[in-house]
């Protein structure tokens, strides 16, 4: 029996809405991908749910050529981050001096400074803006100068799930003539808060040579285990 034409028409019509839902699904698919080929630029850092349940925030390493005119600093860069948080667009500065002369290095030839230091800023509106900074340093060392950012040991995170990223870093600040325990410090950034674990690296030369690790009051509970964490992952230094 010969189907009504009412009813072709009823099911074409069906198939037709069928294929323009999936060429629709297909396009912003296919657009998708574009997007995510063309790399990330500070104002497309953000965070992702995966990430959220990290603790991570989703960073990208700059280049200082790509710097904003607006932004200062002193010594050589050797680590800059940029993401999106809830205060906007943020970069995060590591530099480091070198050595330089000391002031009294007129009466004491051998003596050096060097310093290292930190700058968070945050863009508003058009303007980028300092928000936090660190500075430390060596001054009038005679002998071996240690000032230097830990490598791997930079992380920028989310872990109380705020909107607000912290940014943790860790370096060695020591005047030596040895094989010596260096100076330690890890910092947390969360905004205008400061967190610090201060101490000394632990020195395998055959024999372990224990390090010391003192954090400061207050921190708050969740950032204080991540501090520690990653203190036990970077304190540790081997000699042969």
């Amino acid at each position: 029996m010969n189907r009504p034409l009412s009813s072709f028409l009823s099911i074409g019509l069906r198939v037709s809405v069928v294929l323009v839902f999936t060429l629709l699904l297909f396009s912003c698919s296919q657009s998708k991908n574009a997007e995510n080929k063309n790399g990330a630029s500070v104002d497309s850092i953000g965070i992702n749910a995966d990430q959220k349940a990290s603790g991570e925030i989703k960073s990208d390493t700059l280049k200082a050529t790509a710097l904003p005119a607006a932004i200062t600093y002193k010594g050589k860069p050797v680590k800059i981050m940029g993401w999106k948080d809830k205060l906007g667009d943020n970069l995060l500065l590591l530099t480091e001096t070198g050595e330089f002369a000391s002031a009294d290095s007129a009466e004491y030839e051998d003596n050096r400074d060097a310093e290292l230091h930190v700058y968070h800023y945050v863009k508003t509106g058009a303007d980028w803006n300092k928000v936090a900074t660190v500075n430390d340093q060596i001054s009038s060392c005679p002998v071996d100068i240690v000032t230097r950012f830990i490598p791997g040991a930079l992380f920028i995170t989310d872990l109380n799930g705020d909107g607000i990223a912290e940014c943790t870093f860790a370096y060695h600040l020591t005047c030596t003539g040895g094989v010596d325990n260096k100076v330690m410090k890890l910092i947390m950034l969360e905004h205008k808060n400061k967190y610090v674990i201060r101490g000394t690296t632990s020195v395998n030369v055959g024999a372990e040579i224990p390090g010391t690790m003192k954090y400061e009051a207050g921190i708050p509970e969740r950032f204080k285990v991540f501090m520690i964490a990653k203190w036990k992952a970077f304190e540790r230094e081997h000699y042969n």
